[in-house]
């Protein structure tokens, strides 16, 4: 919550000249890689005391511009710094001369923004903290002895290694739609005259990953794909295809189920929830010891539970 209200507090003056760049691209002249100037400067020499602006005397540093470029949402934060360096730094700037006005005006005095202060600065030890005592724990070796534990208590479930061709219209126009309909038809009549799946795969799949490797998508569960397209998979005997394309938000499909099995998920299937444990765990452990050793008088005691 605090974070999305940074953002857009943040993103006042300087949000314009930024959706401005991604509407329209870099300068005129300019080309991937590059800008007006030439290519996208190299930002890894950089510090994070190194000083890239001053106003009013005071230094901005890149660590903070670094920083700033971390709190832009969606596709502003989707854009390499190196493209956008001048435009975070003059946003970085406009905030500058915004804090140094509230300044002036002692708004750095008020209770309220005194108490915003401390618990921002402890949000963000906070923040660090955990990550830099989580590092080490969340090794990829760590993961694996911790997921051998894991998995000891998950089920097994059903599993379907599946091939598709993705026949996807070139635009939502209803012609660019029945054409790519009529082509995905022609797939399954070549399918049916005995044609090679990955041949076919290779020739006409717009899925770029997989086309490759004549659309094999390996073994997935239910709920991993897009409902229309997972139905039509698991509905599907081994070594046959949909006689029909699967419509999906992608496009049209022709699916084709090779193998099915049962399994217990993979580490990676699990990896995000097995690391929120893992961080839940260390982190409760961390919190006994510090409330332990520390001197700790609460004002306000919550209320009794039959008050």
């Amino acid at each position: 919550m605090f974070a999305n209200r940074s953002c857009r507090l943040f993103l006042i003056g300087a949000l314009t000249t930024l959706s401005a760049l991604i509407l329209f691209g870099p300068p005129s002249g300019a080309q991937d890689g590059e800008t007006a100037g030439g290519p996208y400067p190299d930002l890894s020499e950089l510090e994070p005391d190194t000083v890239v602006a001053v106003v009013n005397d005071n230094p901005i540093s890149f660590g903070q511009v670094e920083y700033a470029y971390t709190l832009l949402p969606g596709d502003l934060g989707a854009r390499p710094l190196a493209q956008i360096l001048p435009q975070v730094v003059q946003l970085v700037v406009e905030q500058r001369l915004l804090a140094e006005e509230a300044v002036s005006q002692g708004i750095h005095q008020q209770a309220s923004y005194q108490a915003a202060l401390q618990f921002q600065a402890d949000r963000l030890l906070q923040e660090r903290f955990i990550r830099d005592m989580m590092a080490e724990q969340l090794s990829e070796e760590a993961l694996e002895i911790a997921y051998t534990v894991f998995s000891m208590k998950l089920l097994l479930e059903e599993r379907v290694q599946a091939r598709h061709i993705l026949i996807a219209p070139e635009s939502n126009d209803e012609a660019d739609v029945r054409d790519a309909l009529s082509l995905a038809q022609d797939v399954i009549r070549q399918l049916n005259q005995g044609a090679d799946f990955s041949d076919l795969a290779e020739r006409y799949s717009a899925d770029e990953e997989t086309a490759n490797q004549g659309g094999d998508l390996g073994f997935f569960p239910r709920g991993r794909m897009v409902e229309p397209f997972e139905q039509a998979a698991f509905a599907l005997d081994m070594d046959t295809f949909t006689q029909e394309a699967v419509t999906t938000p992608f496009g049209f499909h022709i699916i084709e189920v090779l193998d099915r099995t049962e399994m217990k998920p993979t580490l990676d299937d699990v990896r995000d929830q097995l690391i929120n444990q893992l961080e839940t765990q260390r982190l409760s452990l961390v919190l006994q010891e510090l409330r332990a050793k520390a001197e700790i008088q609460t004002i306000i005691e919550p209320l009794e539970s039959d008050r």
